[in-house]
């Protein structure tokens, strides 16, 4: 891999300049950068592969500056305020752009669905060990072209900022502007909705909730006392485990919808809805590992999952709207509870990019943590010489517990899980 080039990209226009709110659930877990990958054929058009010109690197920089005036918040920066808060300063910086070349081909890269060291060094390399956040920019975009003509584009952002929708909302937009149309939708980046200042001093905060037990997960990786990044306490207990590829092609998923529609009827008998495909892979997946790691009867399991709250608000936020985390009614008990934490450091990590995948913090024999891209978007990003061939998290390594959900354009379902109990999980999950 030899780095070509790399320079900052300001927004072509000037922007608001100012301090944006975070609310405290952007705050806790990863306080670190997640990131997406896609993966290109060679272009077919000669103006896009032309060696006398750079057009590909050219258009993608040109355009990147452009969607970054709509898109401020990208250029902008975080730093820490004391108590383990963080701020985010949009004072038009701008994202890092980082163009390498390789001499491998993608073919050398092996299963793209897979875990490889070589992913790492497909994406921005964003060190929040040893440089102080408000040197690291908030998006970072990596350019790498390969022997076979192909490339990728790793895009790198600030999981404080932006969440997978809001990531891939961006993503949609950028490439876009390359391809020379308008934005489709305007980023909607009024935060003061998620403030929550007047969290209800009534409500019935949970016990559990109060002493802290269900949050003791985000407590594995955790920046020091003073609020800084410096001297993180790194706590080195990921076990790597290689995923097991599960494709789901649209009758499997039918057939389990059907089964476990039908064992809701027969229990419940009040049937409001069919279950979703996510809720009947998820729970088929917890039920499988749980099974492949022969817990005590008595042991208590549990499943985290991701929820997208943007709908479950009155009145709801649209889907272009750029955040990490929002509240509802549902969670204000841990808003009041975070918000009148002296310090958030306890309930935040560092993620070591590329390191851990999903929800690798709740790395234990009793958790599963599933992370759903299904109705994220981000498919079908042409940047203006074709759509990609392939996209998902750069993975290196993954951990027990951990399961990611994608698909692909044919409506398959790839679901990728980890569990040490390897051969007695694809045991149970095969009797389908």
């Amino acid at each position: 891999m030899k780095i070509i080039s790399k320079q900052i990209v300001k927004p072509a226009e000037e922007t608001w300049r100012g301090i944006m709110p975070l609310s405290v659930l952007d705050q806790i877990a990863e306080v670190t950068s997640s990131s997406h990958i896609y993966f290109y054929n060679k272009p077919i058009q000669e103006k896009w592969v032309n060696p006398s010109n750079n057009k590909i690197i050219d258009t993608l920089k040109e355009s990147l500056s452009r969607v970054l005036v709509p898109f401020y918040p990208l250029a902008g920066r975080l730093s820490w305020v004391g108590g383990g808060r963080l701020k985010l300063e949009c004072n038009g910086m701008g994202a890092e752009f980082i163009e390498v070349e390789s001499s491998e081909k993608i073919a050398d890269l092996g299963d793209l669905y897979s875990c490889s060291e070589k992913f790492r060094y497909l994406q921005p390399h964003l060190d929040y060990y040893k440089k102080p956040i408000q040197e690291l920019p908030v998006l970072a975009v990596q350019v790498t072209r390969f022997a076979c003509g192909g490339l990728s584009v790793g895009i790198c952002m600030s999981h404080v900022v932006v969440d997978g929708k809001s990531a891939f909302y961006f993503t949609e937009e950028w490439a876009r502007l390359a391809r020379g149309e308008p934005l489709e939708k305007q980023p909607l980046l009024d935060r003061r909705v998620l403030q929550a200042e007047n969290v209800d001093d009534e409500c019935t905060t949970k016990a559990q909730v109060l002493q802290g037990q269900n949050l003791s997960i985000f407590s594995q990786l955790c920046v020091n006392e003073k609020g800084d990044n410096t001297n993180y306490n790194k706590v080195d207990t990921y076990k790597n485990v290689t995923p097991t590829l599960l494709f789901l092609t649209k009758d499997e998923i039918e057939r389990l919808k059907k089964v476990a529609t039908n064992k809701k009827i027969i229990e419940n008998g009040n049937n409001k809805r069919p279950y979703s495909r996510f809720e009947v892979i998820s729970s088929h997946v917890w039920r499988c590992v749980t099974k492949a790691r022969e817990l005590d009867d008595e042991d208590i399991t549990t499943l985290v999952v991701s929820v997208d709250t943007r709908p479950r608000l009155d009145p709801p936020l649209p889907s272009r709207e750029e955040t990490s985390k929002v509240n509802n009614e549902y969670v204000m008990d841990y808003i009041k509870f975070f918000k009148n934490q002296e310090s958030l450091t306890k309930y935040q990590f560092m993620d070591d990019l590329g390191k851990v995948e999903c929800l690798s913090i709740l790395d234990n024999d009793q958790t599963v943590g599933v992370v759903s891209w299904l109705n994220l978007g981000g498919f079908g990003i042409d940047f203006g010489w074709g759509k990609e061939f392939h996209m998902g998290p750069p993975l290196v390594y993954a951990s027990d517990g951990d399961v990611l959900i994608t698909q692909k354009d044919d409506g398959t379902v790839v679901v990728r899980v980890c569990v040490q109990s390897n051969l007695k999980f694809q045991e149970y999950i095969s009797i389908m």
